[in-house]
Parts: C-alpha cells; structure tokens; sequence
C-alpha cells in the first residue's frame, strides 16, 4: 500500500500539529474543536498506544499518559494482517484467551459488507482515489465493528466480513451486529457526503447479517483466525447482502429473532435465496428501538409473575430507610446471569413511585473500555432529563438550568460536565488545564453534584452491570462511596460474582445476594408462564432440572419449549411432546453461558470444560486423575465454586461436585469440538478403571 495511503488513514485518528481530521466527512479542523464544523460529528483524539479517547487538545493520554504532542509514525495498516487493525484492548482479550477458546464452537453472528456499485466507481476514478475513498471507508468499517468487540475476519476489495461473538463469545452477539451495521450506514453516509461533492460519484454500502454457529480453529500471534462454518451461517449472511439495496440493512430470520425486541425492522416477505430449497423470511433493519435491555423488552412484552424475593425487597426497604435517617448506604445486588437483579431493581424501583426520593440509574456495557464514564453520563442525562432526540442546544441548555438550578456555585463545574457529555467546551482555563487535573476535577463535579441533589431529597442511585465497568468509572464510583458515608445516597451495585471490588470492609457497605428460586417459587413461575394450566410431572422436572431456578433459564426454557412444539397440550396439561435428547439448549441461553465461561481464566475455564465431559456430577478423583493435578486443583475448585459455576455435592464417602445448572454443563461441553469430547471421555474412563478397579460395575 502506498505510503500516501498510510498518512491518509492516520490522519483520520491522529491529531496533527493544530489541525484535527474528521473521521466522517474529512474536512480539516482547528486542534481544539470538539465538534467538526463540516458535519458536526464528535472529535476525539485517540492515543496511538492504548487506543483511548480524549478531548483534541490533550498533550497526554488520559489513559496510560504517552505524550500525544508528538504522535508516532503508526505502522502501515496490512489488511491481510489482523494485528495492524485490530485496538489493543480486544487484541490483548483475544490473545490472553488464546488457548481456551481454539478448537470451540460458537454462536455468532456474521456480518457482511460492500460498496454498492463498486464496479462502475472504480472504473470512472483513478486507482489512486479508489484507494484513498476505501481507506476512508475501511476506516469507518474498523472503528464501528470494534466499537461492538467484533472481528473482522476479512477484507475483500470493497468490503469486509466480521464476525461478532467469536472468538471471544458475546452474549449480544445479534445486538451488536445490528448496532454496529447503522453506526456504519449513519458514518458512511456522511462520508458520503463529502466524496459525492469532490468526486461526483454515488457511495452507498450494502449489509447482510445472519446468525449461527462456526468452529473457532487456531488463532496466530498476528490474531489470524482459522474459523469453520457449521452449515450455512456464513453463506446465508453473504447471500442475505446480495438482496440489500445500496444503503440498506437485511438481516436473515435467525438474527431477526434474537434481535426483534431491541431493533425495528420491517418483513419483506420470503425470498429465494441461491442454495436454498424454501424460501427465506428476510428482514431490513431499520433503526434501533427504545429498548436496550432484557427487562425493558420483558416490560413491553408484559412481566411474567415476580416470585421468590420478598426477602431481598425488605432489604432494599430497609437500606432506604437508613438512608432517609442520614445514614448512606451501598448496596451490591450479586448474582448470575439471568438470577433476577434487574427485575428485582425494577420492582424495586416501582415501589418507590410515591416516595419523596431522586431515582437514578445508569449501566456499565461490555464494550464500554471505549466509551468512559458511559453509566454516570447515563445518569446525568436523566437528571438533567435530556432525550436522545435532543440536539446540542437543547443538551447544554437543560445541562446549565439543572446543574446551576441546583446550586449556582456549580456554574465553574459546567465545562466539566459539557466535556463528559461531548459538548464542545468553550472556556479557555479547562482546554489548558493538564488532563490528570481534568480528570480529578471531572469526578469531583459528578460527585458534588449527586450529593447536593441528595441534601434536597434523598437520592436512590443504581448502577448496573459493573462487572463491565471500565476504568474511568470506577475511579468515579470509588470516590462516591467515599464520601456518601453521612448522606442521604443508597448506592445500588448489580454485579456478577466475578467482579471484586475493595468496599466489602465498609461499614456502610451491605451484600445482597440473590440466590436461585426454591422449587417452590420455581414452579409458581412455572405455572404462570404456562397460564395456569396443569403441568405434567415430566415436563415440570425437565424445566426444573435444567434451569434449577434461575428465572431467566425458566422462562426462556418454557418459550423455547413452546415455540419448537417440545410441548403439547392435551385438555388441560401441558406434556413433553418429544424426546429429552431432541431438546437443546436456546440461542439465547447459550450465548449468555458462553460468554460468562469464555471470561474465566484460562485454567479455570479448561477445568469446567473437562468436567463437563465427566458429567453434571464428578468426582474430584477421576477429575484430578485426568487433569494430572494435585493441589492446584483444590484451588480451581474453589474459585469455580465462589463463581458459583459448581457447587460441593458431597464429602463423604468421597469428594464430589455438581454444576449449579445442567445448562451450564451442557454449553461447556457441547462448545468442545467432537475430537477433544472423545480425548476427555477417553481419558475419564482410564481415570475410572484405575480408581474403581474393584468396583468398577457400580461406576
């Protein structure tokens, strides 16, 4: 590639002397703009060495502090070379996993996208404008696939190919490819924009995502990953592209299924797609919805019955009422996946409609490394109750009446906040103030500002989802825990057992663990998913088995059930209408567990793996025999069990374990390629016949 060609891609990302470069339409602006005044899209300065983001003007990176002043030549872009295109942060988790995560299958989804008439563009431009314009455009494709922690896995000569949920698993794999597809069709058309006007040629790009699984093979040091499709994952997507219109979005019935709650699309019929005997049902994307989470979609679509918590919601009664005495409070929600915290938030903080209280929340993403303090900005837009439909204008005129209304003293905070909500900030003192400063001065505004709201009325602020948080919030969250001691704040944390943090000492500080249902509750929920109807004994311990009173396992279970016709309805009962053999696990549910294995440690997640082979139950014997471990093991066990992956099931006569949830043995173990199940399964019974030799029948 042309060393022309390299500098226009840096210019892109890089601040430049006193010029910064707009990534969407290219126009030149001045080093301390924050908006560009060609297309008023938002300027950021990302530091070549960690890839964070920062304000034009800073000399070093908020991030890891390398001197921004005097931006490195980066090395040329290959893209037949992963590693130069792929951000440090997802190459870092990618690499870091490496091991665990070769030879596994995964639940993705693929994404396919190119240059609509590309053909008779290239044939009207010269090679050398061809190239610039598609570097322009690879630019575009990069920053918003990684933005979602997807992987491009190849570049064509007009577009790429990503995949998103491997090979590292995501458990909104579907999500992000679709937030990703209208980030690229709003950034392209800007882009756009700007070559129609000095080119005189039409640019559009054409999408196509469809859903399934693929075998991730071996993953080198430069990040190239040998992948396999396990049917026609990647072939339908590609041929889903084919079908878009130049600046349209198509995605396939599978992808539409997992993603219809957070997204509007419009049906356009069945189609006859090449290497297909039935028609296929396509959709077209059309923009993302209101809703982003689980438990928003559950509202819309209507609650299913909240059982089980009465304990749990005396708690958070309780924690309210020594907050409104002056005592506050922080409370962390722990628990898995699917357990119920945001429900139990949500009742919550109906309970509260009639109270005199300030109810916040915010949440953490799991891409939010890119996007710091993304739950407290969150909160601050609904303090100051700005809507996403909001222009500038309207963001920093109820930023200004909210924040000095509260207090006119605050007026010296305002660039502050205008930085943390990407405003362009106009006084001259904070553009010149060193970014450690800014940043300690950006906490000390946020904070100040939800302890003087709490002095009018006492402020319940919950934050969800911190086992995602990223750097710069913690920092934030850490320094209000400080000081909330003697204030009318209770702090709700929703977090998983995997995040550890350093308040569990404080006095004020209170763990609500919420547990799975009792049988009891299990079935209460149980019967009000299947409207009360009877429910034979069959189908109740099947669903009981299998989701062991995890809410989100129950209901998504019982619709998966319903949907593929695994259960009938004769008279009044509902029975298992096919084999247990015949059942799978949900998308849905093996996206989620599969994300939550794939964040373990390596050695942890390859201990789970091979006792998934032994079975739901295993014996630490046979499993320490396999793994060739002897204390170690003990150890791993143990951190699995404060993970709440297993659970001790026995003592005595000999130690053995149990996983939590049968689906979590069955994702672990149906993710291993055929070649290694047989290897552990060989390896298991040599472990049996060496251990059980004279009781070798009963084993």
């Amino acid at each position: 590639m042309p060393e022309a060609t390299n500098l226009f891609i840096m210019n892109l990302i890089f601040y430049k002397g006193d010029k910064m470069k707009c990534p969407k339409c290219q126009l030149e602006n001045p080093g301390d703009a924050r908006f560009c005044n060609g297309c008023g899209q938002n300027l950021v300065l990302a530091c070549p060495e960690c890839g964070k983001e920062n304000p034009p003007a800073s000399r070093f990176c908020n991030g890891c502090g390398h001197d921004l002043s005097k931006p490195e030549e980066a090395p040329p872009i290959d893209y037949d070379q992963p590693q130069s295109y792929t951000p440090k942060f997802l190459a870092d988790k990618i690499l870091n996993t490496r091991s665990a995560i070769e030879g596994e299958r995964k639940l993705v989804t693929v994404l396919f996208a190119d240059v609509a008439n590309y053909t008779a563009m290239a044939e009207k431009l010269d090679p050398e404008q061809v190239h610039q314009l598609m570097d322009g455009c690879f630019k575009i494709l990069m920053d918003e696939v990684h933005k979602y922690e997807g992987t491009i896995n190849q570049f064509t000569g007009d577009g790429i190919m990503a995949l998103f949920g491997a090979p590292v698993a995501l458990e909104d794999h579907a999500q992000g490819a679709c937030y990703a597809s209208l980030a690229i069709q709003n950034a392209i058309q800007a882009y756009s924009e700007k070559i129609k006007q000095d080119y005189e040629v039409d640019f559009k790009m054409r999408i196509g995502i469809n859903s399934g699984p693929v075998i991730v093979g071996a993953i080198g040091d430069d990040l190239r990953m040998d992948y396999t499709a396990i049917g026609d994952t990647t072939n339908l997507a590609s041929r889903v592209e084919s079908l878009a219109d130049p600046g349209a979005i198509m995605v396939s019935k599978k992808t539409y299924k997992i993603a219809k709650d957070f997204f509007e699309f419009e049906p356009m019929g069945k189609v006859q797609v090449k290497g297909k005997e039935e028609p296929q049902k396509i959709y077209q994307l059309i923009k993302a919805g209101e809703i982003e989470t689980r438990i928003k979609a559950s509202v819309i679509k209507g609650l299913t019955k909240f059982v089980g918590r009465k304990n749990s919601m005396g708690a958070l009664i309780d924690a309210v009422e020594k907050v409104q005495s002056g005592s506050g409070q922080v409370v962390g929600i722990v628990g898995e996946a699917g357990v119920g915290k945001s429900r139990l938030l949500f009742e919550f903080a109906r309970s509260l409609a009639d109270s005199d209280v300030t109810y916040l929340e915010g949440r953490c993403i799991h891409y939010g490394e890119t996007l710091p303090y993304y739950p407290f900005v969150e909160v601050l837009k609904k303090f100051c109750r700005i809507e996403e439909t909001d222009g500038e204008a309207a963001y920093r005129e109820k930023l200004k009446d909210s924040i000095i209304g509260l207090d006119p003293a605050f007026e010296a905070s305002l660039p502050f906040l205008e930085d943390l909500l990407s405003l362009k900030v106009e006084d001259k003192a904070y553009v010149r103030m060193e970014p450690d400063q800014r940043r300690w001065k950006t906490i000390d505004a946020v904070k100040n500002v939800l302890i003087k709201q709490s002095q009018q009325k006492p402020l319940i602020l919950a934050i969800e989802d911190l086992h995602w948080i990223d750097k710069s919030s913690e920092e934030l969250l850490s320094r209000l825990i400080e000081g909330i001691a003697s204030t009318k704040i209770l702090l709700l944390c929703l977090y998983r057992p995997e995040y550890s943090h350093r308040w569990a000492g404080l006095s004020y500080f209170n763990r609500l663990g919420l547990t799975q249902l009792t049988p009891k509750s299990t079935t209460e929920l149980l019967q009000a998913l299947l409207e009360e109807d009877r429910v034979d004994e069959d189908l109740k311990k099947l669903i009981l088995g299998k989701a062991c009173g995890n809410p989100l396992f129950v209901e998504e279970l019982t619709h998966n059930l319903l949907d593929t016709g695994a259960i009938g309805r004769f008279d009044d009962t509902y029975v298992l209408a096919k084999k247990v053999s015949e059942i799978e696990v949900p998308d849905s549910l093996q996206a989620v567990i599969a994300a939550r294995i794939d964040r373990l440690e390596e050695t942890l997640k390859y201990v789970l793996q091979v006792a998934s082979v032994i079975g739901r139950e295993f014996a630490f014997r046979v499993l320490r025999v396999i793994l060739e471990m002897k204390e170690k093991l003990r150890q791993y066990l143990g951190d699995l069990q404060g993970l709440e992956f297993i659970y001790e099931k026995t003592l005595f006569p000999e130690l053995e374990y149990i996983f939590k949830h049968a689906l979590t043995q069955e994702v672990a173990y149906n993710n291993l390629l055929l070649q290694k199940r047989k290897e552990f399964h060989r390896l298991a019974a040599e472990a049996i016949e060496k251990l059980y030799a004279e009781t070798l029948q009963e084993h």
